[in-house]
């Protein structure tokens, strides 16, 4: 009976450890957002991609901290600005480097600032979107390519800064948004819900601690990108941004816009669940709202 209390009192520490150890890996896990991902090795060795014409690049706005990428020269006159996610480089967006690139497009994809090569510190706001400008000058001087025809492609949180790029830079003519969360909160909510408050508040202190702005949410300005087209891809199987995201920012976005939702696709993988169709479809939006 003595030991009562003590077994009462160690129950408790260890409860409280638990807490700890939920709350202290959620918001390591939310930090590493904003850490640096290293150049992967194909990145630093773009002749291996089997691009043609694929070659390190490395750019800058006046007052800007550099930006790195892999640019594929234009056959078509037309360019296409790849956006890369979270905890990842330029390489993670190589199989649609590869299907725009042999399509004819000038394929310009970025390390984002922090990311890769690149130099600078991710926020995954207004750093980022500067970047993005930064890459349309690049490409508007380009001889191959007429700056009227330039477009997007971002996957995850790189369409949600896209998003936020195109409803303020009118030059991107045209772009794909693939598993863009339509609010950051309400993302992170959503995928650190498994312990309620304990996993929940953590990750969103993280969020608040990386310096992130919280406004222009994607839901709130995509109808600023008309009458410029939108193609709004999702997974049926996305656990990181669930279909309804992208059906409500389909809903929220003007005319021209269009919706897939690629069947058996978990977050981003569009290439291994539906290889053939969304090669086709992402040359055929692109074709058509860039070349006609």
């Amino acid at each position: 009976m003595k030991l009562a209390p003590y077994i009462v009192i160690a129950l408790v520490a260890l409860g409280l450890l638990l807490v700890l150890r939920i709350a202290l890996s959620n918001y390591v896990g939310e930090r590493a957002d904003f850490e640096r991902t290293p150049p992967s090795e194909i990145s630093r060795h773009p002749e291996r991609a089997g691009i043609a014409g694929l070659a390190e690049i490395r750019f800058a706005a006046a007052g800007e901290p550099s930006t790195a990428g892999w640019y594929a020269p234009s056959r078509n006159r037309a360019a296409v600005i790849l956006v890369h996610g979270t905890q990842a480089d330029r390489s993670s967006l190589l199989n649609e480097t590869q299907v725009l690139a042999e399509a004819g497009f000038g394929v310009l994809a970025l390390d984002l600032p922090g990311q890769g090569a690149s130099e600078g510190k991710s926020q995954w706001g207004v750093p980022e979107r500067h970047a993005i400008s930064a890459a349309l000058d690049w490409l508007s001087q380009r001889a191959e390519v007429d700056p009227g025809r330039i477009g997007g492609f971002g996957l995850s949180m790189g369409a949600y800064v896209l998003t936020q790029t195109a409803a303020l830079d009118h030059r991107l003519r045209a772009v794909v948004l693939a598993a863009s969360p339509n609010d950051v909160v309400e993302q992170l909510r959503l995928i650190s819900n498994r312990w309620s408050l304990v996993s929940q508040l953590p990750a969103y202190w993280a969020l608040r601690n990386s310096g992130m702005p919280l406004d222009l949410r994607p839901k709130d300005v995509i109808g600023s990108i008309t009458p410029r087209a939108v193609l709004i891809l999702g997974g049926d199987r996305d656990a990181a941004v669930p279909e309804y995201m992208a059906r409500q920012l389909f809903a929220s976005a003007g005319d021209p816009k269009e919706l897939w939702i690629v069947p058996g696709a978990h977050h981003g993988d569009y290439a291994r669940a539906a290889p053939r169709e969304y090669r086709s479809r992402l040359i055929d939006f692109f074709r058509r709202n860039l070349l006609n």
